[in-house]
């Protein structure tokens, strides 16, 4: 099988907001959150926490690209 070398990529921009858990620091999307409380302090600590910040769009961790060759989602 022939790998590809990604040589022509797409810059993946992301419109979601996004929120960090200030206690356990999963970042999540508004929408996956909704109006409940951080699912990885529910299961890790048995406790309901709803303290989170607003990621802006500089403080993102990834930049995403998409490769027009093979479709593979390459983050950086």
């Amino acid at each position: 099988m022939k790998s590809c070398k990604h040589d022509v990529l797409t810059l993946v921009k992301t419109k979601d907001n996004k929120l960090r858990c200030r206690h356990c620091h999963l970042i999540i999307t508004e929408d996956e959150l909704g109006r409940s409380c951080c699912p990885e302090c529910l299961e890790t600590h048995k406790i309901s926490r709803r303290d989170f910040e607003k990621i802006t769009e500089e403080q993102g961790n990834n930049t995403r690209y998409c490769c027009d060759s093979c479709g593979m989602v390459v983050e950086y």
